[in-house]
């Protein structure tokens, strides 16, 4: 009885530390604004609660695809740089990803 108990508990805990683990994450879109030796920015992240577009310096090649919903976990730090996108110029804050995973809402 006592080792049905602790698996039990065993179980529940894992499946409490999975749950918050997407609970600090923001949704988010990806944004594809042109290739960058052609005008345009790369990827870029357009965040939901605000509609702020963010540049992360290393997008995995998996969620390299225009429009698709993603959750992401960002170290923000201010930074940023001037994207010549044709015919203005924009100045995007340049992001660090830490966790990126499909939204699967």
């Amino acid at each position: 009885m006592r080792k049905y108990v602790l698996g039990t508990f065993l179980a529940l805990s894992v499946l409490t530390v999975a749950c918050k683990k997407n609970k600090d994450m923001i949704n988010a879109t990806v944004v594809d604004s042109g290739d960058i030796a052609n005008n345009g920015c790369g990827y870029l992240l357009k965040l939901d609660d605000d509609g702020t577009l963010l540049r992360p310096r290393y997008m995995p090649s998996a969620y390299q695809h225009d429009g698709m919903r993603v959750k992401v976990k960002l170290n923000r730090d201010g930074e940023g740089e001037i994207c010549n996108t044709y015919p203005t110029k924009k100045f995007l804050e340049v992001a660090d990803l830490t966790d990126i995973i499909k939204n699967q809402d």
